[in-house]
């Protein structure tokens, strides 16, 4: 039987690019895309940076820290 279509969500790692890795600020996004993920933290943080991916977390891992679709978490 035929359900509805899955979307696949990623939990996106996302900085804004300071040029000093030690000092960044890290949000986990989950989202569908990379580009849902970048606007998500623009709108966040309000104010107009250059962000960047930096990886991304395990489903399992996005579950135990309670990350649902569209959630912002600084990590």
């Amino acid at each position: 039987m035929p359900g509805r279509p899955r979307t696949r969500l990623t939990t996106y790692l996302v900085a804004p690019s300071t040029g000093r890795a030690s000092s960044a600020m890290v949000y986990a996004v989950r989202t569908h895309s990379v580009a849902e993920a970048l606007a998500a933290v623009q709108v966040h943080l309000g104010r107009d940076e250059i962000l960047v991916i930096v990886g991304s977390l395990s489903t399992r891992t996005a579950k135990a820290i309670g990350l649902k679709a569209g959630d912002i978490r600084l990590v």
